[in-house]
């Protein structure tokens, strides 16, 4: 008997047999499209690779014919450094000096050394490019290397080098979205928008009308993501950690040409955001660069001092900020910020990486001279046990004559009433300066004040530069590392130490 198909099931397997016929043909177009397009993006790669390597060819040699020989004066090793300001950006002129270092900057950041070049050529001096390679990663690498190399004292404080100084900005939206998120019954939602965070934020300084519109409410994270690394802009997490620890491993090579040559190979970013020009895709994995870092340094991990500069940031959003790098493979050591309210809480994070707890971040409240310290105290806006900083230049006084260059002395009266403070609301006190309006005279005071009264100054200095050498002019008028911050003063937003509650003389 002779079989006869439904004419319905006959027209459905007909539509299904032309429908896959469709999917299958888009299938083999879409194939092709990707397979094209892999291509053409492996060119695109290797035209920009070829840049790069163009770019680098040229760099290479015109580094020895640089003409830059900073001033250099050599210091008795400050003891508590506890952190390198700006990622050491008072070393620069120190690694623009160094031949070996040269290399590794015009190889890894061929932007940035060009821009420096061209800045030194028209007579830039060693002050001039501190500010251009402020929160640098290489810079960085250069600090830490060098600091690695000296031996450590047999006094030297617990609290030295305690991390590398992260300024950071991020997107305000993603913020906004972890808030959201923080009500979403998924319980992997926070973790989604702070992977995003560490994906896209990026560590910069800013300049200062960016700054200024920032604490308008006005969001400079895309604007900072197109400032140029050498105008205050800066590098995303990643890139960063990355060039850090390419610059760290680059150092320790026997033969640089050689592993330089090998590291070309790696393919760049062809993004032409200047956060991420000539950076490298991908970069390598955080826990690589943790093991280069601690065999320069013997540390078991890279620790960071986050100062966030979005001002939308709250302190919950800095602890779950905190858990994120620390499973990322970065330690915090320090959040800091200018407005108590912006940490506080953060160190009641319990830090672990790896398995290994490493405890909670200290919260550190910045002021901007001693004398804010002071009114702080008296008007009860600093808690009992509270870590702070201020300008040390505000412990510095300066005679100016016209037979000669300025006379600086340290205020005495001022640290030993400090030195009460300090015992009375239990503070743990360090002291910064803006390098770039600093002098060598003035570092020495600095250098020598935290040798004489380590228990007044138990954080010690967080000075940009190298902890035995300083890369600063000698200077006919008085500069000792106000910076912009002077203008505070003058203005009413700064205040310097009253003694007895009196004068400040």
């Amino acid at each position: 008997m002779k079989h006869h198909q439904d004419p319905l099931q006959v027209r459905i397997l007909t539509a299904l047999g032309r429908a896959w016929a469709t999917v299958e043909s888009a299938w083999r177009r879409i194939a092709s499209r990707l397979t094209r397009r892999k291509r053409q993006l492996k060119a695109e790669a290797r035209l920009l690779g070829a840049e790069v390597l163009q770019i680098g060819v040229q760099i290479w040699d015109k580094i020895d014919d640089l003409p830059f020989v900073p001033a250099s004066f050599k210091l008795s090793p400050v003891k508590t450094q506890f952190y390198g300001h700006g990622a050491f950006m008072g070393a620069a002129p120190a690694l623009v000096a160094d031949a070996k270092w040269r290399r590794i900057l015009a190889f890894l950041m061929p932007d940035v050394f060009e821009q420096i070049r061209a800045a030194i050529d028209a007579g830039a001096d060693g002050q001039r490019i501190m500010p251009m390679m402020e929160n640098n990663p290489v810079l960085a690498a250069f600090g830490v290397s060098r600091s690695a190399s000296g031996a450590p004292g047999a006094d030297e404080s617990p609290h030295h080098l305690s991390g590398i100084e992260w300024d950071v900005f991020v997107d305000s939206r993603l913020i906004v979205e972890w808030e959201e998120a923080r009500d979403d019954p998924d319980p992997a939602a926070l973790a989604r928008v702070m992977a995003k965070v560490l994906d896209t934020s990026v560590i910069a300084h800013a300049t200062a009308a960016d700054t200024v519109q920032e604490a308008m409410g006005i969001c400079q994270y895309p604007d900072v993501r197109k400032t140029p690394k050498t105008g205050l802009g800066g590098v995303e997490i990643d890139s960063w950690l990355d060039l850090f620890g390419r610059a760290l491993f680059l150092a320790r090579a026997e033969d640089l040409t050689t592993a330089v040559s090998e590291m070309a190979k790696e393919p760049r970013s062809d993004s032409d955001e200047e956060c991420m020009r000539h950076t490298f895709a991908p970069p390598w994995t955080v826990r690589r660069t943790v093991e280069v870092h601690r065999a320069v340094t013997g540390k078991p991990c890279v620790s960071v001092i986050v100062e966030i500069k979005s001002l939308r940031s709250t302190p919950e959003f800095l602890c779950d900020l905190v858990r994120a790098l620390n499973a990322h493979g970065v330690h915090v050591a320090s959040v800091a910020s200018f407005l108590r309210e912006e940490v506080r809480g953060v160190s009641s994070v319990e830090q672990s990486i790896d398995g290994h707890a490493y405890g909670a971040p200290r919260e550190i409240q910045f002021f901007h001279f001693a004398g804010d310290l002071q009114a702080a105290c008296d008007e009860g806006r600093v808690v009992p046990g509270q870590s702070v900083l201020f300008n040390g230049a505000s412990l510095l006084d300066t005679i100016e004559t016209d037979a000669g260059r300025a006379t600086y002395s340290t205020k005495l009266r001022v640290v030993a009433e400090l030195e009460e403070y300090r015992k009375k609301h239990q503070l743990q006190v360090g002291f910064y300066v803006q390098e770039g309006d600093c002098d060598c005279d003035a570092v020495a005071l600095l250098f020598d004040l935290i040798a004489a009264r380590p228990e007044t100054f138990d954080l010690g200095f967080a000075w940009g530069g190298l902890r035995d050498e300083a890369h600063l002019p000698v200077s006919d008028v008085s500069r000792l590392g106000y910076g912009s911050q002077r203008m505070l003063e003058y203005v009413g937003k700064a205040k310097q130490w009253k003694l007895g509650g009196g004068s400040d003389t």
